[in-house]
């Protein structure tokens, strides 16, 4: 999977202003007892485990990411959790350690998403949660969709590129409760979680695209000049009048028991 994970505040201005929305009505969702052993499963820069925290400072969080410069930046910001360098496919963490674990817009990233669930469920204890979030990239970003069916109109690489993330999204409903039945974990539900983000304006939006971050800033970035000009005039034309806009964007959610 070609994402890139090595500027902490670059992703913060991309996609970490959405995982931060996103944590609130995950957590509501689930509404955890207090003070439990809390595995945030491909934390990023940590927006889970800060959200948690806010609301329940004596859970005790344990991150785990492949991105070292991720990590070290939850690490600062977060000094009352643990964070590790890891695999979410290897978890760095006991059998059965975990009152819960989450992991919020990870899968779709992941070569191998059952294996990922199954991880999870191996470090929680028996009777303890697994939940997970993600887009629904088909029907529900469209934050994301703009830049991708552009793509894919001006560019021959920008239609494969789009293929191959949005051939097969696992965000799409069923999916995630599919893939927790297959890991064998019970009670399987899922719903829709939906949020707004707001930006001032074309720049806004486009700007962080250009520090290479995640699977978007990576393309724009790899395009030669010329392409990455002749994209960025198609989404501005996309864009229509510039200035404020929002977007709604929805996350399928999964929770289930071990």
């Amino acid at each position: 999977m070609d994402y890139v994970a090595t500027d902490a505040r670059a992703y913060e201005r991309s996609m970490g202003r959405w995982s931060r929305l996103l944590a609130e009505p995950f957590l509501d969702a689930l509404a955890l007892a207090p003070d439990q052993r809390v595995l945030d499963a491909g934390c990023g820069t940590g927006a889970l485990s800060a959200a948690l925290l806010e609301r329940d400072p004596g859970a005790k969080v344990t991150g785990v990411d492949l991105g070292q410069a991720y990590v070290e930046a939850a690490r600062v910001a977060l000094p009352q959790a643990r964070f590790e360098r890891g695999d979410i496919l290897s978890l760095p963490l006991p059998t059965g350690s975990q009152d819960a674990a989450l992991a919020l817009l990870v899968l779709a990233f992941v070569p191998d998403p059952l294996k990922a669930v199954r991880e999870m469920a191996r470090v929680t204890r028996p009777g303890g949660v697994v939940a997970t979030a993600m887009w629904d990239f088909a029907g529900g970003f469209p934050f994301l969709r703009l830049f991708a069916d552009t793509a894919a109109v001006v560019l021959r690489e920008g239609a494969e590129w789009r293929d191959k993330h949005w051939a097969d999204p696992i965000g799409t409903p069923g999916r995630l409760g599919a893939l927790f039945e297959a890991a064998g974990i019970r009670n399987a539900r899922e719903r829709d979680i939906s949020i707004r983000q707001e930006f001032s304006g074309f720049e806004d939006w486009w700007e962080p695209w250009l520090r290479g971050q995640g699977i978007v800033g990576a393309f724009a970035t790899g395009l030669e000049p010329p392409a990455r000009s002749r994209l960025e005039g198609a989404l501005r034309r996309a864009w229509g009048v510039d200035g404020p806009r929002s977007f709604v964007a929805t996350a399928r959610m999964v929770t289930g028991e071990v």
